[in-house]
């Protein structure tokens, strides 16, 4: 595993599913049994509202040092993505848990899935005129898997050589083994821009914007194609976008409560909290199956996981009613030792993980374990790891087990690749993904990120015959295989649900995630005045 793979956090956290949900005036609590906020009945204004054309949108995400107008490095912070949807149309999104092609008009495997035919959309043409073919979707997918891209971790599975062109709106896809869930990677961020393209800081897309200015760090413009090929089914609506680089979560809301922006991405649960009876905001969060996964992350190749006795004690000794009320604010919902809860991939027959700290007490008895001190490595990246961590020390003394927090600073917590994969006991925030592909990105020989240690010939071949499964049914059935086996025999003791926020004057409509809540889809907003 490279260097490069590892520090790519942002592939960790871009890929997902589905559309938003607005709230009126505050968040739509959890069903759990934990949550301390009453459920509130979903905003259904923006469906109501017809869609106004005209105006520019002023929307404020978080930046990086990095930032750039390189479709290559599109996905590298929050301002980027938004931008770089905006401007270069993908082959498809995912939507729930299943795929909208855009420039594919359809995509179907062989019967044994090792080969993939994609049709391409007629009468598209780029910001330059040009044409969209088939020979543009093959460049574009060649070169974001040959190059340092959040893409080409997910595209590993594709033979570039030898996939082909048939005709100017048809390619053939070769694989280098069975994959019955491409048709979900190929919805995976995939920008396509022209055959041939040598300056791809400035290469030309065929979104439904165009880049006007652009200063790193502080902000952008974009302006809407009068050509725009989607522009028959609705939008762009609005004349400009403007995005704006803020670092600081707070003062992205602020600037949207002084009338600086009218919308802000990337906002905390605090806010959710402290504004949710403002009526000159709009709460906003992404359905169930957006939101992200905590989970404190065992190595069963390590001392004390090696023991199956000491996994499933750290997840009887957590509370996990208490993870919701505390870390998550209430906002959350409880998890039981499994990621995807919501996705039409779940198996909702996986049971209730109790908290039994009695019976962890036991278990580290019967394994030589009582007495054993713990620590679990943590950092605050993100929101909600090191509050679990300090959170669990306590619930984990009612199970016998001295629990101490090592607290990383967030810019070195994911550099470090050695002990990242070599860590006995550390926390994880595990953003939406469809879930076929995240349980290949974390489980197996072949995981991208396999922090639960060494994988076993049983997951492999599991893995080996989800990926082989073709027809719906046929690829449920073996996705639900898999999460049984990580329930009972997994290093991940996932305990909790955290849903991302975001806020917005009561003007925007028509922000939609398609797949990312915290990098959503503009193309389609408007202002109601």
């Amino acid at each position: 595993m490279s260097a490069h793979q590892i520090s790519r956090r942002s592939m960790l956290r871009t890929i997902g599913t589905a559309a938003g949900v607005v709230v009126g005036g505050g968040l739509l609590a959890a069903c759990s049994s934990a949550t301390t906020h009453s459920p509130l009945s979903a905003d259904t204004a923006s469906a109501s509202v017809p869609p106004r054309r005209g105006g520019r949108l002023r929307a404020a995400f978080a930046g990086s040092s990095g930032e750039s107008t390189n479709v290559l490095q599109a996905t590298g912070s929050a301002i980027d993505y938004v931008r770089a949807r905006l401007i270069w149309d993908t082959i498809g999104e995912i939507d729930g848990s299943s795929t909208t092609w855009r420039l594919a008009q359809s995509v179907k495997p062989n019967a044994d899935a090792t080969r993939w035919t994609v049709r391409v959309r007629n009468g598209v043409t780029f910001s330059n005129g040009r044409q969209l073919t088939a020979e543009d979707v093959l460049f574009s997918l060649r070169t974001l898997a040959s190059n340092p891209t959040t893409q080409s971790g997910v595209l590993g599975g594709l033979d570039p050589a030898k996939s082909t062109v048939r005709d100017a709106h048809t390619l053939e896809l070769q694989l280098k083994g069975p994959d019955g869930f491409f048709d979900l990677v190929l919805a995976q961020s995939m920008f396509v821009f022209p055959d041939g393209t040598k300056d791809f800081a400035h290469a030309p897309g065929s979104g439904p914007f165009v880049l006007k200015s652009w200063t790193g760090g502080s902000s952008s413009l974009l302006v809407a194609r009068k050509d725009y090929w989607g522009s028959a089914k609705g939008g762009p609506y609005l004349d400009e976008i403007e995005l704006f680089s803020v670092s600081d979560a707070g003062a992205r809301l602020n600037g949207v409560k002084a009338g600086q922006f009218d919308y802000a991405g990337g906002l905390t649960l605090a806010t959710a909290r402290a504004e949710e009876k403002n009526p000159a905001l709009r709460i906003l969060s992404a359905p169930k199956e957006l939101w992200s996964d905590l989970s404190f992350t065992m190595n069963l190749g390590m001392a004390p996981f090696a023991k199956p006795e000491a996994v499933q004690a750290l997840r009887l000794a957590v509370d996990r009613d208490a993870m919701v009320r505390t870390v998550t604010l209430g906002y959350g919902e409880v998890a039981d030792d499994a990621l995807g809860r919501h996705q039409a991939w779940y198996d909702t027959s996986l049971p209730p993980r109790a908290h039994d700290p009695e019976q962890a007490r036991k278990l580290l008895s019967s394994a030589g374990l009582g007495g054993t001190d713990f620590s679990v490595r943590t950092s605050d990246y993100e929101y909600g790891t090191l509050e679990s961590a300090t959170a669990f020390v306590q619930q984990a003394h009612a199970a016998g087990m001295s629990v101490a927090v090592d607290k990383i600073p967030a810019a070195d917590y994911y550099t470090d690749i050695k002990t990242l994969l070599h860590t006995p006991l550390q926390t994880n925030l595990y953003h939406a993904q469809p879930l076929p592909l995240q349980l290949s990105l974390y489980y197996g020989s072949k995981a991208s990120y396999p922090f639960t240690g060494p994988s076993n010939a049983t997951l492999d071949g599991l893995l080996t015959a989800m990926h082989a499964a073709v027809g719906d049914a046929k690829r449920t059935s073996a996705v639900h295989d898999v999460q049984h086996y990580l329930y009972d025999h997994g290093g991940d003791a996932v305990f909790a649900r955290i849903p991302p926020i975001a806020a917005s004057t009561p003007a925007v409509h028509g922000i939609q995630p398609h797949g990312v809540f915290d990098y959503p889809c503009l193309r389609d907003a408007f202002l109601s005045s």
